[in-house]
């Protein structure tokens, strides 16, 4: 499938400015707890492209710590909020599955929770090994899915539970695919990339309400954004009040609300 629907959804997603200043301001709350993790992985003074930048949080980190940092992603929205966070980074507006780099030019790839956004996820594999040196590094997180997230559990358990049926996700490719070990070492296997490294970070947020998780899904990402926004009025309140309802029991922590976003951290070497 080329998943055009899909591609569609993630591009208008992501050039929307609000959806893009709910992202950085809220849902990146818990990328921000991988970049540290993410770095650690990488060679002192690597020539690193960071892929599917988004922000430019890790890009930014990366810069401060002597790493050579190049950027990219395919939302100028996004791009925007790197350009202010990172200035002295150079960031391009490019295509994970058509880089505009020469082979063999950068000693690491990182993707943080960008992978799972493209449309060709091997053909991003392959261009990743590519623009990667031999015996390069690709560094990347996704997210897990229901059968180790409660909070993906309680999001699409509810969505499942209360949502109409009438509004369906475009046809796209498995979102938590990369979390799933087994998975992720057949498809890098298939792009010349060899997994070295598996496990997962302890991701999160931490909320003063509930209702503040059903806000930041469906302000704050793409798929979230649509499966959320097209259900009727009423299926709508129905899953938001059925999502605060269980964070507010699953996830009290004092008088203050810890959300797990559990991810998965993949680390492979360039064959």
């Amino acid at each position: 499938m080329d998943f055009k629907d899909f591609a569609e959804l993630e591009v208008d997603g992501w050039s929307d400015a609000n959806l893009a200043d709910t992202y950085v301001s809220r849902f990146s709350k818990a990328t921000d707890m991988a970049v540290e993790p993410m770095l650690a992985c990488l060679e002192p003074g690597s020539d690193i492209l960071d892929l599917c930048c988004g922000q430019g949080n890790l890009s930014a980190a990366a810069h401060a710590r002597g790493f050579r940092v190049t950027g990219l992603d395919f939302s100028r929205e996004m791009l925007a909020h790197a350009h202010d966070r990172a200035p002295d980074v150079v960031f391009l507006v490019g295509d994970a599955q058509e880089m505009p780099f020469d082979e063999d030019v950068f000693d690491a790839v990182t993707c943080g929770f960008g992978l799972m956004h493209v449309p060709d996820q091997p053909k991003a594999l392959s261009e990743v090994a590519r623009v990667l040196r031999p015996g390069g590094r690709f560094v990347m997180t996704s997210w897990h899915g229901p059968d180790v997230s409660k909070t993906f559990a309680l999001l699409y358990g509810n969505v499942r539970a209360h949502g109409a049926e009438s509004v369906k996700m475009p046809e796209s490719p498995d979102f938590h695919q990369f979390a799933r070990e087994e998975t992720a070492r057949d498809l890098f296997d298939a792009a010349g990339l060899t997994l070295d490294r598996f496990e997962t970070i302890d991701c999160h947020w931490d909320l003063d309400d509930p209702a503040d998780v059903i806000e930041i899904f469906q302000n704050g990402a793409p798929r979230a954004s649509y499966l959320l926004t097209n259900q009727p009025r009423k299926n709508l309140q129905a899953i938001r009040k059925a999502i605060t309802d269980g964070a507010r029991e699953a996830f009290a922590h004092g008088d203050t609300w810890q959300v797990p976003m559990p991810a998965a951290l993949a680390v492979a070497t360039k064959r």
